[in-house]
């Protein structure tokens, strides 16, 4: 049995730190799946997650990971015409592996890492085919990039595609205003800007998304929208949910919307951001994004000369688990996560502690 001080303060852009109070809320006892509770429980994360969207839109709960609603995203929202997929990181990357992977025509739109396309380069690519669906990473976990859904959205509109954004990282922490911004799909998991255990997706789906859906032939089985959405208006899902992680998602949303406020929360992503990359600064390290489209949840920083391996070995041995850079960057960059319930003066506390060990 693992003891509770082994456990190490997690600084890694997800799963990260998970409260004491949210934790005890997967100790209520088990109820039916097919119960009136259950439906009520359900009905009401689905209210609070449209709350916190700020959209009408279908919410769909998927017992997975993220990747599992990306895909139900791919089967059901991509038909006869191509799919774009902008990439410009490692889990960019995903969504041309997901298209590949389910015989979708995939097209790819390289950007160069650590930066985010732009409204004429994405409107270029998209005149030079027929697209269904445009497939963007809100927050790029890999470079630290935040791509402005605000300023990219009319340009897919204008061109009749749907909108399907992976929002893994970035979903609690950053802006996001799905009906103004007109996304279709927008997904993410629980275990990062959420703050919760990991084992849950969420998923908020269009109209359109879903008229998509009854075009499209060979949707699957656990991952069909049409499905998902038939159980959902009945509160419920089509197998067997993880039930403790819903008492947790219950709880923590009503302290993200009646308590902390969404913007709120936003503003405070912002503050430990902006502090992180003060700091970096202070210290003569560089940013691996540009600044302007620097994310508020992760900081991904050039090492330049920092023997990164020793420092998470070092940092392990103060508490904490240490995020490197990510695939090819893993000895090159290293990530400063400030997602979740992070406070300022915790995020204080870990840089004043990489300062002293790399001083």
């Amino acid at each position: 049995m693992i003891e509770e001080t082994e456990f190490l303060d997690l600084f890694i852009p997800g799963p990260v730190n998970v409260s004491k109070d949210s934790r005890e809320m997967m100790t209520y006892p088990m109820i039916a799946h097919r119960s009136n509770t259950m439906s009520e429980l359900h009905n009401d994360i689905a209210h609070y997650l449209q709350k916190m969207l700020f959209t009408t839109n279908q919410i769909i709960l998927s017992t997975s990971s993220s990747t599992g609603l990306m895909e139900a995203a791919m089967r059901n929202c991509v038909n006869k015409n191509s799919v774009l997929n902008v990439v410009n990181g490692a889990f960019a990357e995903r969504w041309s592996k997901i298209g590949s992977a389910n015989g979708k025509k995939t097209d790819i739109l390289q950007i160069d890492w650590g930066k985010a396309v732009t409204p004429k380069q994405l409107q270029e690519k998209l005149e030079s085919n027929t697209y269904d669906a445009v497939c963007l990473t809100h927050n790029e976990t890999s470079t630290g990039v935040a791509t402005p859904l605000q300023d990219l959205y009319k340009t897919v509109k204008d061109n009749n595609c749907l909108l399907l954004v992976d929002a893994v990282s970035g979903a609690g922490g950053l802006e996001a205003r799905i009906d103004d911004w007109e996304i279709d799909v927008y997904l993410f998991g629980l275990q990062k800007c959420i703050a919760l255990s990991p084992g849950l997706a969420v998923a908020s789906v269009s109209d359109a998304a879903l008229e998509m859906a009854k075009k499209t032939p060979n949707r699957g089985l656990y991952f069909d929208f049409l499905d998902l959405k038939k159980y959902h208006d009945r509160g419920m899902q089509p197998a067997t949910p993880v039930i403790p992680i819903y008492y947790q998602l219950q709880y923590k949303l009503h302290q993200i919307v009646d308590e902390e406020g969404i913007e709120n929360r936003w503003a405070r992503h912002q503050q430990l951001a902006d502090y992180t990359r003060d700091w970096v600064k202070s210290k003569k390290l560089s940013l691996f994004a540009e600044e302007a489209v620097a994310s508020n949840t992760v900081t991904c920083v050039n090492s330049k000369g920092i023997d990164v391996a020793k420092l998470k070995a070092d940092l392990m041995k103060k508490g904490y688990f240490f995020a490197t850079g990510y695939g090819k960057f893993k000895e090159t960059n290293f990530r400063i996560a400030h997602m979740g319930d992070r406070t300022l003066d915790e995020v204080k506390a870990y840089l004043t502690t990489i300062e002293e060990l790399t001083s």
